[in-house]
């Protein structure tokens, strides 16, 4: 009887024993994963504060951009006037070898300044293009949690 209770005492004490090894597990999973919620809560705020940042700075293109493209227009408008008033205040005449030079220099400036407005409404449409994208990418992996 006494090595009855012998054999249940220490299988009571290795019982014990495991319990105090799972308590401790237990105690650790836990804490592990309250990082793991932290650590993805503070993951999940820096990415949004990374796309409020991005968000702000493509605004800021944007006016830089459309500021370029009026100013661009501007100086377009004023080439072409001013070469319209040349030919229309001069008779082809009286223009002398230089004035005719500035005038194709005026004409090629005026032709750089078109090519840049075109490409300036493509780089537009490219970086529209490129935000709907993100956004859509970014809706998407929402989704998808």
């Amino acid at each position: 009887m006494a090595e009855n209770n012998d054999i249940l005492q220490q299988i009571s004490n290795q019982i014990n024993q495991i319990t105090q090894n799972l308590d401790g597990t237990i105690a650790q999973i836990e804490a592990l994963n309250r990082r793991i919620e932290q650590n993805s809560k503070n993951i999940t705020e820096s990415l949004t504060n990374v796309n409020e940042n991005m968000r702000l700075i493509i605004e800021v293109i944007k006016k830089g951009r459309a500021n370029t493209q009026e100013d661009l227009e501007k100086i377009h408008t004023q080439v072409a006037n001013e070469i319209q008033k040349l030919w229309d205040e001069k008779s082809l005449e009286s223009i002398t070898k230089e004035e005719l030079d500035a005038i194709e220099k005026l004409k090629d400036i005026n032709k750089s300044v078109g090519e840049n407005l075109y490409m300036s409404q493509l780089l537009t449409i490219i970086q529209s293009l490129q935000d709907i994208t993100s956004r859509a990418l970014t809706v998407k992996a929402q989704k998808s949690k």
